[in-house]
């Protein structure tokens, strides 16, 4: 199961964001890949502001961290793909600027998953 975790302020992600970044990022999941959209996870995790540094320094306000978790086996051009259009999904869910949004992309093997 594809599995998104998205870190970021509180205040970054208000009200109506939540929801509309959800679906955003299932269906950048689903359109970019070609699999289906029920099986696209997103954990939204609330940062203060304190917890959350870049260079030792408290991150710029409106930052956004995604973690992204894939079943391996994807095509490189893909999930190469996957990783920019998740950017633009952050982006226009959340109207924070593209400069500020981090995005990171795992495999992982079968044997290394347990799902209902």
């Amino acid at each position: 199961m594809p599995t998104y975790l998205v870190r970021a302020r509180t205040e970054t992600l208000g009200p109506g964001r939540r929801a509309r970044l959800a679906e955003q990022l299932t269906d950048t999941h689903s359109r970019v890949t070609g699999g289906s959209s029920s099986s696209v996870q997103v954990i939204i995790e609330d940062l203060q502001g304190r917890d959350h540094f870049v260079g030792g320094r408290t991150a710029p306000v409106g930052s956004v961290f995604v973690r992204g978790h894939l079943p391996a086996g994807g095509e490189e051009a893909t999930t190469k793909a996957l990783a920019a259009a998740v950017r633009e999904a952050v982006v226009a869910a959340t109207d924070v600027s593209a400069d500020l949004v981090w995005v990171y992309l795992s495999e992982l093997a079968a044997e290394g998953m347990v799902e209902p």
